[in-house]
């Protein structure tokens, strides 16, 4: 079971966002670059992670936090998301409060990632997508799960529109895709535990083409002490 949060938002938000997971299948890439990203996506499953990665690598993708940046984000995240006064009012009890970012950033710094790294965020992203499309736990993999990092900082810096973003570009994307990853496995973990056969599949579904549309199709690949390689 991925590794979300403890405490999940009422049910019928839970409900709201595995729709919106289904039909918007949004994409967890970077502003600007599509291509390039999508490239990096790619070549960072081809192959096993490097046993490092370059120090220069991992300061491109860095930023530092503005709260005003968050602020922001919280608000278009509600209000892109919230669609009755009593979803906005329970969006906002796990977003607005802060909870559900302070309980991202606790799953990164679980698998040794960095909150406040772009690609971190994105590897997080993809791994947890993983577990949701293959209802798999990468908990049992604690190497794999660091290795992903290390797979992708070298090609996400490697893209020029990547690597020219600002600081609040940067974590303007990182926090909407841990808002997206979120709900993701917030879905999947409801979903699990009601033992919703049919909404899970479709869930995995969605969460599949969003990736897919990015490059990389998840159920063709494997975690292990390399990280997620495609088959």
């Amino acid at each position: 079971m991925p590794s979300a949060p403890s405490a999940a938002p009422h049910r019928a938000v839970v409900y709201v966002l595995t729709l919106l997971l289904l039909v918007v299948a949004v994409p967890a890439h970077a502003q600007g670059g599509d291509a390039g990203v999508r490239d990096a996506l790619q070549q960072a499953v081809s192959r096993p992670a490097p046993s490092e990665v370059d120090a220069a690598a991992v300061a491109t993708l860095e930023f530092r936090r503005d709260p005003a940046v968050s602020a922001r984000v919280q608000q278009e995240t509600i209000r892109a998301l919230g669609r009755t006064p009593d979803q906005v009012a329970d969006l906002d009890k796990v977003i607005g409060s802060g909870q559900m970012m302070r309980e991202f950033d606790t799953i990164l710094r679980r698998y040794g990632y960095d909150p406040g790294n772009l690609g971190d965020v994105l590897a997080a992203h993809l791994l947890i997508s993983w577990e949701v499309v293959n209802d798999r736990d990468s908990r049992g993999s604690p190497d794999g799960q660091r290795a992903v990092r290390r797979q992708l900082i070298g090609p996400l810096a490697a893209v020029p529109d990547v690597a020219a973003m600002s600081d609040a570009a940067k974590q303007a994307q990182a926090e909407r895709t841990a808002y997206l990853t979120m709900f993701s496995a917030l879905s999947y973990q409801s979903l699990k535990r009601e033992g919703d056969r049919r909404a899970l599949a479709a869930l995995a579904a969605g969460v599949q083409r969003s990736l897919q549309d990015n490059g990389v199709d998840l159920r063709r690949v494997t975690l292990g002490d390399g990280g997620l390689v495609a088959r």
